[in-house]
C-alpha cells in the first residue's frame, strides 16, 4: 500500500538537503566561483535546472531579472554561457540518482511482476544543435559538398516501466553502442540496486552474448525481443515454442567481452545457456523471446505480459522530448548540452514522483461505478509547475517547501483524467516505437 503523504514529506525532505549538491567537487577548475560576481554557483545550478525551453536572452532575463528580483539589472547570455563552462555535469547525474536511491531506499511500495523490479533498456536518436563544435564533440562528421551529416547523439536510458522513474541514463555519440550502454547501464545499478531482483527488457538490437553473459555474472534477468539474425541456426533448430538452446563459448563471443572479469566468467562457463519463448500475436506474427527466467517461475504468458510492459520506455521518451523538452539544448557544447540533458532527468523524476503521489492518493470517484477506470495526472501540468516553483523548492524554508508542495499536489488533483480501462488483451500486439513526434514550442539559441 501507498502511504497517502509519504511522498510529498520525501520531497520536502530530498529539497532541504539540496546545498549538498553544492559542492566544490563539481567546479571543474580550482579558481571558478570563489570571488562575489552577479550569480553565485548555487544560483547557476538553479538557472540550469529551471530553464523551460525559450531563447537563451529569455532564459537569462527570466532568472537574472525576475526570480533573483535585480530589478532593471541584467546579466548577458554570452556571462552565463562562460561559467557554465565550469560546472561539471555530474553533478546532475548525482543528483538525480540520489533522489532515485533515497526514494527507492525509503520506500518499497512500488509495483513489481513477482518480487521483481522490471526495467526497460533502450536507446533514442536525439537532435543537436548543427554546429561544427558540436558535432566535434560528438564524433559527427562534418557536411561537405558531397553529403550532408545530421547531428544527432545517442540517448540511452532505463526505465522501471511500473514507476516509470529513470534509473540510470547517458547521452553520447551515435558511434557508442547500444549494447556497451546497456552494459554500463547495468554496472550503474549494481550496488545501488539488488540485481538478482530485477529483470531487464530489452528490443531488438540487443540479442548479444556479451550482453547475456554480463547479466548473468551480475547475478540479474534478463528479457530479449530477437531480431531474424541473432542465434539464427539455433533458434530454427527448435522443435517446441520453449526450449533451452545452448552456445558454445568461443573466441568470436569473448573478443565482443570488455570486462575482464566477465570474460573469466565464461570461459569457466564455457557454454551459455538460455531460454528461447516463441509467442503469437493477434495478427499471427511470431516473436522471439530470449530469457535466462525459470519455466516453473515464469510461464509463457508471464514473459508474453512482461515485454508488453517495454512500452512504458516509449512513452517515457516521448515526455522527455515533448514535455521536458530535452533536444532543445542550450549551447552548442558537450558540457552545456549534457548539463541541459542530465538536469532534465532529474526534473522528469521529480515530476514522475509527484504524478505517483497525486494518482494513488486520489479519493475521488468517477461518476460510473460498474466500469473500471485508469486515474492519470496531467504530467505537462506538473513539469509547469515544478520549473515555475523549483527555485523556491530549493530556497525557502521547510513550511514553505511544504505549502508549495500542497499546492502543487491540489492543482494537479483537481485535472485528473479518468480512462475506462476495456477488457482486452493488451498482449495480442506488441506496440513499435514511434519518435516521430516533435516539440513544436519556444526554442532555444545555442549559447556559444
Amino acid at each position: 500500500m501507498f502511504d497517502l503523504y509519504f511522498f510529498d514529506r520525501f520531497l520536502t525532505s530530498f529539497f532541504l538537503t539540496f546545498d549538498s549538491f553544492i559542492s566544490r567537487k563539481y567546479v571543474t577548475e580550482k579558481n571558478k566561483f570563489i570571488r562575489t560576481r552577479k550569480m553565485s554557483f548555487k544560483e547557476y545550478v538553479l538557472y540550469i535546472l529551471t530553464q523551460t525551453g525559450c531563447t537563451n536572452f529569455a532564459e537569462a532575463h527570466k532568472f537574472y531579472t525576475k526570480t533573483l528580483k535585480n530589478e532593471f539589472k541584467s546579466i548577458s547570455r554570452q556571462a552565463i554561457g562562460k561559467q557554465r563552462m565550469h560546472i561539471d555535469s555530474k553533478m546532475f547525474i548525482d543528483m538525480s540518482e540520489s533522489f532515485i536511491d533515497d526514494l527507492y531506499g525509503k520506500f518499497k511500495g512500488f509495483s513489481k511482476f513477482k518480487g521483481y523490479i522490471v526495467c526497460a533498456c533502450d536507446g533514442s536518436i536525439f537532435k543537436l544543435p548543427n554546429t561544427p563544435t558540436t558535432k566535434k564533440a560528438f564524433d559527427i562528421p562534418v557536411d561537405n559538398i558531397f553529403e550532408r551529416f545530421l547531428s544527432r547523439g545517442r540517448v540511452s536510458c532505463m526505465f522501471d516501466v511500473h514507476s516509470n522513474h529513470i534509473l540510470t541514463s547517458k547521452i553520447t555519440s551515435r558511434s557508442f553502442g547500444e549494447v556497451k550502454l546497456a552494459i554500463e547501464h547495468l554496472n550503474n545499478l549494481n550496488g545501488r540496486f539488488n540485481l538478482k531482483k530485477v529483470i531487464t527488457i530489452y528490443d531488438r538490437g540487443y540479442g548479444s552474448a556479451a550482453l547475456m553473459l554480463h547479466t548473468m555474472y551480475l547475478d540479474s534477468k534478463f528479457l530479449i525481443r530477437l531480431n531474424g539474425q541473432a542465434f539464427k541456426k539455433k533458434v530454427k533448430q527448435m522443435t517446441g515454442d520453449d526450449e533451452i538452446i545452448r552456445i558454445n563459448i568461443k573466441n568470436p563471443i569473448l573478443k565482443k567481452i570488455d570486462d575482464e572479469n566477465v570474460r573469466e566468467f565464461a570461459v569457466k562457463m564455457e557454454r551459455l545457456e538460455f531460454r528461447v519463448v516463441k509467442v503469437k500475436l493477434k495478427n499471427g506474427d511470431i516473436e522471439v523471446l530470449a530469457t535466462n527466467l525459470d519455466k516453473k517461475e515464469f510461464s509463457k504468458l508471464d514473459l508474453k505480459e512482461l515485454y508488453g510492459k517495454r512500452w512504458s520506455i516509449e512513452t517515457g521518451y516521448d515526455k522527455l522530448k515533448n514535455l521536458v523538452i530535452l533536444e532543445e539544448f542550450s549551447g552548442i557544447r558537450k558540457e552545456i548540452i549534457e548539463q541541459d540533458f542530465y538536469a532534465g532527468i532529474f526534473i522528469y523524476n521529480i515530476s514522475t514522483t509527484i504524478k505517483i503521489d497525486v494518482e494513488k492518493s486520489n479519493t475521488r470517484k468517477p461518476r460510473n461505478q460498474e466500469k473500471k477506470y485508469k486515474i492519470t495526472a496531467n504530467f505537462s501540468r506538473i513539469i509547469t509547475l515544478i520549473y515555475d516553483y523549483l527555485y523556491k523548492l530549493v530556497i525557502e524554508s521547510k513550511s514553505t517547501k511544504e505549502k508549495i508542495l500542497d499546492f502543487i499536489l491540489l492543482l494537479v488533483s483537481k485535472e485528473l483524467s479518468y480512462n475506462e480501462i476495456k477488457e482486452e488483451d493488451e498482449l495480442n500486439s506488441i506496440k513499435k516505437p514511434d519518435y516521430s513526434t516533435e516539440h513544436t514550442g519556444f526554442k532555444k539559441r545555442s549559447m556559444r
